[in-house]
């Protein structure tokens, strides 16, 4: 290759360079954002439902066993075993045992155990929130400052009914109703009235 030649192949690689590095950077890389999507619903507000209440029935069941004993060899010769309930405005729970020595011509004696234990039955009834594409409610209750999760109802349930042991009411309960929704917004929990028997 000749001196000319190599001078005007170094001259034309030259202005190659030079014109590269001047070309405007958007001339490679597109700076368009994508158009940021709306929701499809007009309003900003998620309201909760309505008129959160628990409604509360408490009852006690008392369970008497009764175990009839010969005195002199200790055997077992009687049993009894009766439970009935009663509705309760507390939480009545114990467990106590009696003996009682029969007439001293029997050569018996009886052990009478009594067990006293409350079921709070509660229904959490509302009404359902106004507001559109709700997916339902997550509930949960507050006993002091634990929460236990209680689940989830449908956004169409207007109520939800269970049974527990009457000694929640000694943390005076309330029911937290978060409302949710299929576009991620939520409403603050709805609290309900305490829970008593």
């Amino acid at each position: 290759m000749t001196r000319t030649r190599r001078c005007v192949l170094l001259l034309v690689l030259t202005v190659a360079v030079v014109l590269g590095a001047s070309l405007p950077a958007n001339a490679v890389f597109s700076s368009t954002a994508a158009p940021a999507v709306q929701p499809a619903f007009s309003t900003a507000t998620v309201t909760g439902p309505l008129n959160v209440r628990v409604d509360t029935e408490c009852t006690t069941y008392t369970r008497v066993i009764k175990r009839v004993y010969n005195t002199a060899t200790g055997a077992q010769i009687g049993y009894s075993d009766v439970t009935t309930s009663a509705r309760s405005s507390s939480n009545v729970e114990s467990d106590s045992t009696v003996r009682t020595d029969n007439s001293p011509q029997t050569g018996q004696h009886t052990v009478t155990q009594t067990i006293k234990d409350t079921t709070l039955f509660a229904t959490a009834r509302w009404k359902a929130s106004p507001t559109p594409g709700i997916t339902g409610y997550t509930m949960t209750a507050f006993l002091g400052t634990q929460a236990y999760p209680m689940g989830t109802a449908a956004p169409t349930d207007t109520s939800f009914t269970g049974q527990y042991d009457a000694s929640v009411v000694n943390f005076r309960p309330v029911l937290s109703m978060v409302t949710n929704t299929g576009y991620g917004w939520t409403a603050p929990g709805t609290m309900s009235n305490t829970v008593t028997c």
